[in-house]
């Protein structure tokens, strides 16, 4: 679909703790690209949110049920009459296409630890019901319009693989979403272009100053904090409006939800792990419960707060331990605990925890977050930054961006009033404007497993064959397409590589498609390669023998990599499918 002929553009940020949908008509974005409509999402005790938990249920016969607040009040309320074995429910799995070596029957462990469903079918019945979602909300607002005239834009990690992308892609095309009509945009990069059309007039931490309009030729960095991952990345804006990446996005799995895993770390360190275990398996809805509760006043815990944290526990939280110890008092426990006795009490339902100890749970986050930015700004290409955007539902956490401001020095640090759906509302203008970001940096050296010409002194010797035409080669040998640190405009095409077949009546040819953090790797088992994928060129015609040269090509600059194939003496394109989930 051209960028021309679409009437409306429907973004779904599906995130690890929370996920949601924004749309914006082509009319009002012409009038204004941050005139962007949001729904809003109703749970328990009145919660209301522009984005609901990502949290699905699935029935027995694994047909989908609910999404979000729903599907846990839902699970909830089966829990409580002892009708929720059979069913599925999966919560903050995005992590999974993050942490997890991917194929496409990959499994996903439902939230009972005792069932599972592949990923991509989870995934897949999650869009899908965003998508009907949006679909009637548009209709409600008088925005109908035909499925054809829509551009889907879901939104992907900058630091996420090729293989965690395609994924995220076929779910999308398995949800309904045609492929023409669907964009992926990186987070960090949706969340640059909403805050290039807005004036940041609320200032984090720093000083007197606002961040204007940014304008051209200003220099940034961006800090998207989210649930499951961080993504930081530099950009610059050109003198025609567009952004060019001047360093790669780089981070790591250090989100929000590293706060909850210190917090199930405090909760085993005091009960025991055999303990914790059987609470965490027997009493499920009390779980469910508890991660909520964290999930609140996590948000309320400041630095240098003299004041106690206060968590309301479940019964079964203490009767599991007083079930496997009977002869041990809780309290007693604690007090011989010298990493517990100052800073942790129990008092019937309650778990006080010091200020000191609930700051200690953000620990290990922070400090991956602050070390990694530290490192950046060493970095020539940041020198010079105008600032540093923080964006994401966790850039919003007071000690987060308390650590950041101690590590930045000078560097002003700003956040947008809406940091939360920086992303999302980014992700709308970007499906309205895809070419927004005209020029990327490769994060790694790209090429393929050939038959390349024996150099000596160069390839290894146990790796010298001779090939059907009597040359000598060296296989594994790893040919590359485009270097590490290189500078890619938009839809760029690497330089052309040739290929021939290596017998007469091969009818195709197969590569498989190598990631290296070497700018110059010389063979594909280099320790610094990984096999990220595959794709196979047809050469039916085995008429001509050897005498056949297909001219390949990586498109490049996008926020996925595409392969073109071209019969050097017919001039047709050849098929090549490209394949990261092999």
């Amino acid at each position: 679909m051209s960028s021309d002929n679409f009437l409306l553009v429907a973004a779904i940020d599906f995130g690890t703790t929370y996920s949601g949908y924004a749309f914006s008509t082509r009319h009002d974005f012409l009038r204004d690209p941050t005139k962007i409509s949001l729904v809003q999402w109703s749970g328990s005790a009145g919660m209301v949110s522009p984005k609901a938990s990502t949290c699905v249920l699935f029935k027995p016969d694994r047909s989908f049920h609910s999404f979000g607040y729903e599907a846990e009040d839902k699970y909830l309320n089966l829990a409580l009459d002892k009708d929720h074995e059979d069913w599925y429910l999966f919560r903050r799995f995005k992590m999974n296409l993050y942490n997890t070596k991917l194929e496409r029957n990959v499994q996903l462990t439902d939230f009972s630890r005792e069932k599972k469903m592949p990923l991509i079918d989870v995934i897949s019945a999650t869009i899908a019901h965003l998508k009907s979602h949006l679909m009637a909300k548009c209709k409600e607002q008088g925005a109908e319009v035909n499925d054809s005239e829509v551009r889907w834009v879901l939104t992907v990690p900058a630091i996420w693989t090729d293989p965690a992308k395609q994924l995220m892609r076929e779910a999308a095309e398995m949800a309904g979403i045609r492929k023409k009509q669907l964009v992926l945009s990186l987070e960090s990069e949706a969340a640059s272009v909403y805050c290039k059309h807005i004036p940041l007039m609320k200032q984090a931490i720093g000083d007197n100053g606002d961040l204007d309009v940014l304008q051209a030729g200003t220099k940034y960095m961006i800090i998207d904090a989210g649930g499951g991952t961080v993504d930081i990345t530099v950009h610059e804006i050109q003198k025609d409006g567009h952004l060019r990446e001047i360093l790669v996005a780089s981070g790591g799995d250090w989100g929000g939800t590293k706060v909850d895993e210190a917090f199930e770390s405090l909760l085993q360190a005091i009960i025991g792990k055999q303990a914790f275990q059987e609470f965490k398996s027997n009493h499920i809805l009390d779980l469910l419960d508890l991660t909520r509760i964290f999930e609140v006043t996590k948000k309320t815990i400041k630095d240098n707060n003299s004041d106690k944290v206060t968590f309301s526990i479940p019964v079964s939280f203490l009767s599991t331990y007083n079930s496997l110890y009977p002869e041990q008092d809780i309290e007693n426990t604690i007090a011989g605990n010298k990493h517990l006795s100052s800073h942790v009490e129990l008092l019937r339902d309650k778990l006080r925890l010091s200020g000191t100890k609930a700051v200690s749970l953000f620990d290990q986050s922070i400090a991956n977050i602050t070390e990694h930015v530290r490192k950046l700004l060493l970095d020539p290409k940041v020198r010079g930054i105008s600032g540093i955007l923080m964006v994401g539902g966790y850039s919003e956490c007071p000690l987060l961006r308390d650590a950041i401001w101690r590590v930045v020095g000078d560097t002003r640090l700003f956040i947008p009033n809406d940091a939360g759906l920086a992303v999302l509302k980014g992700a709308v203008i970007t499906g309205h404007c895809p070419s927004t970001v005209s020029e990327r940096v490769c994060k790694y050296t790209y090429g393929v497993d050939t038959w390349s010409r024996f150099k000596e002194g160069r390839h290894r010797e146990d790796y010298r064959v001779t090939a059907a035409d009597g040359t000598t080669r060296c296989k594994f040998a790893f040919s590359s397409f485009v270097r590490k640190g290189t500078a890619v405009k938009m839809g760029h095409q690497t330089k052309a590589k040739k290929y021939t077949p290596a017998s007469t009546a091969q009818d195709g040819m197969n590569f498989t498609i190598y990631a290296s953090t070497e700018e110059e790797p010389v063979h594909v088992t280099d320790t610094s390669c990984q096999k990220i994928g595959k794709f196979t060129i047809d050469l039916p015609d085995t008429t001509r023998g050897l005498a056949r040269t297909v001219s390949v090509t990586m498109c490049m600059g996008g926020s996925e990599i595409d392969i073109k194939a071209v019969d050097e003496d017919t001039g047709q394109v050849v098929r090549a499918s490209c394949d990261f989930l092999c």
